[in-house]
């Protein structure tokens, strides 16, 4: 298996008819000079997903500092060499786990808000699609507790998360106070790292106790605390199958 197979094109040249004149035409990035989608890069996005999907698994189930990147490279079947092409290192592979699952649950709640649910309930359903993939919030939980060492490799990586997590819904949560989705005296930048303390919490208990902590419940009474009294939750229009596991 040819390991660089993902390296960028994108530049083609060719002969013009006449005297011989060469004309060089540059594609663009990911196509090939015809508009077609270039297979290298397709191929090479195909395994980067392939290799993400794989460090999900041996993260959540071996932590950081136990997993190896040969194993995840074996995984996957390609070289170590090969799978650094993609991420340059064991913590960018982390970081790039974290900041895709990140940007796929900001974009499913960008989406169902935009189909008319309101904050509270698109961070409702985050929770419960975390409940229905475990081996995503083990990663979390495992590497998160581990790297509460100064000393790990994945320190800065995971502080830094949390850091942009921590505000990232400042704007949101402002709005949901003004539309009365949330209590009046809701510190519109203090209760996020709330959602984010308690979403850490919940997490915990379930992975330590699946079966007596149904983090989906317990959320929806933390959620019941911040509405305002006789408040009705606004859901998203309906998604398919498709959409849930895109």
């Amino acid at each position: 298996m040819n390991e660089s197979d993902s390296a960028g094109g994108g530049a083609t040249t060719g002969t013009a008819g006449g005297s011989g004149n060469r004309a060089t035409t540059t594609a663009t990035r990911g196509t090939t000079a015809a508009g077609l989608p270039d297979r290298r890069i397709v191929r090479g996005e195909q395994r980067r997903r392939e290799i993400l999907r794989t460090a999900v698994e041996v993260f959540g189930e071996q932590g950081f500092r136990g997993s190896s990147l040969r194993e995840i490279a074996a995984r996957v079947g390609i070289s170590e060499a090969g799978l650094l092409h993609h991420f340059g290192s064991k913590a960018g592979l982390l970081t790039a786990t974290l900041e895709e699952r990140d940007r796929r649950d900001l974009v499913r709640r960008t989406e169902d808000e935009a189909a008319g649910a309101d904050l509270l309930t698109t961070i409702r359903d985050q929770v419960r699609r975390n409940a229905e993939t475990p081996g995503l919030v083990s990663l979390h939980v495992v590497v998160a507790a581990e790297a509460t060492d100064a000393a790990h490799p994945a320190h800065d990586v995971v502080r830094d998360r949390y850091r942009a997590l921590r505000h990232q819904d400042d704007t949101r949560f402002q709005d949901a106070v003004a539309r009365g989705e949330l209590r009046p005296e809701v510190d519109p930048q203090a209760i996020g790292q709330l959602f984010s303390a308690v979403m850490d919490g919940l997490q915990l208990q379930w992975l330590l106790d699946p079966d007596n902590v149904d983090m989906v419940v317990l959320f929806d009474q933390f959620l019941a605390l911040l509405r305002p009294e006789g408040s009705t939750p606004a859901a998203p229009a309906h998604r398919t199958t498709e959409q849930e596991t895109a």
